[in-house]
């Protein structure tokens, strides 16, 4: 073979291996949210398609940020904080994390939404279906012959509690006397109709119909018992037990009169009708 051909395949031999090296030595990294290895041209297109990346950033723009704001002088945030609105410290509160002693999220539902404390309150039946004032606030807050206006309910505010916040203060804490009343109402309510339940079968849909409304459990234990005689005497005779019978009634809750006479009575009424 000639000599300038072996010369020409060695070049060309070298050229391919200098041409895979320089391949081999183009640097390469992960992604770091599904860690598949790219070059850096590579890794910028694949990361607009990467379908973990693009999870990771709908989660970061969900996420809430909190804010610190950096007052060094804690009396001068003192007193930048009381030049604020209850409802601006309520927004401070939920944002920042933190907590004023000054601030009563509490109150904030019962005011608008201008950031000055006022009470959402345009008509009197609002005043009277959102904020529980009565027909005697009324009397005392309007004069004879007057009619309502908010003016005048600011005015009553000021003059009665010191403040439209004092008023609001007020209105709160017997909201929350009625709704704790309500609650506990409601709770003996479902224990006694739960221990009447356990009682004789019958008894308790007859003291629902005929309105007792005692809960004391050893009255309504004996007046089970006086049920249960009663009607066993009633079905005997063949009768039924009326819901509308004082006389029966009486028996059974307080135990008015001799059974025999109450059933020879309920008979004669029956046998009348």
């Amino acid at each position: 073979m000639p000599k300038h051909s072996r010369d020409e395949n060695a070049a060309a031999s070298d050229e391919a291996h200098d041409s895979s090296s320089a391949k081999a030595m183009k640097s390469t990294s992960a992604c770091e949210y599904c860690d598949k290895k790219f070059t850096t041209r590579g890794m910028s297109l694949h990361q607009k398609k990467c379908v973990k990346k693009q999870a990771h950033d709908k989660a970061a723009a969900k996420k809430t940020r909190f804010y610190k704001f950096s007052i060094l002088n804690g009396a001068v945030h003192e007193e930048i904080l009381s030049f604020l609105s209850n409802q601006t410290l309520t927004k401070m509160q939920m944002i920042t994390g933190d907590r004023y002693q000054q601030c009563e999220p509490e109150l904030a539902r019962y005011c608008c939404k201008c950031e000055n404390d006022n009470p959402s309150i345009i008509e009197k039946q609002v005043a009277k279906d959102n904020y529980g004032m009565r027909e005697k606030d009324f009397s005392d807050m309007l004069g004879r012959g007057e009619s309502y206006d908010r003016e005048k309910l600011e005015n009553y505010m000021i003059k009665s509690y010191g403040s439209k916040m004092g008023w609001l203060r007020y209105l709160a804490k017997r909201n929350k006397r009625k709704t704790k009343a309500q609650a506990t109402r409601k709770r003996n309510e479902e224990e006694t109709d739960a221990f009447l339940k356990s009682l004789a079968p019958g008894f308790a849909p007859y003291v629902w119909s005929i309105g007792f409304k005692k809960t004391d459990q050893e009255l309504l234990r004996q007046s089970s018992q006086r049920f249960v005689a009663l009607k066993s005497k009633l079905d005997e005779r063949g009768l039924h037990l009326p819901a509308s019978s004082t006389l029966c009634s009486d028996f059974i809750t307080a135990g008015v009169g001799n059974i025999d006479d109450v059933v020879r009575d309920t008979g004669s009424v029956v046998s009348r009708n």
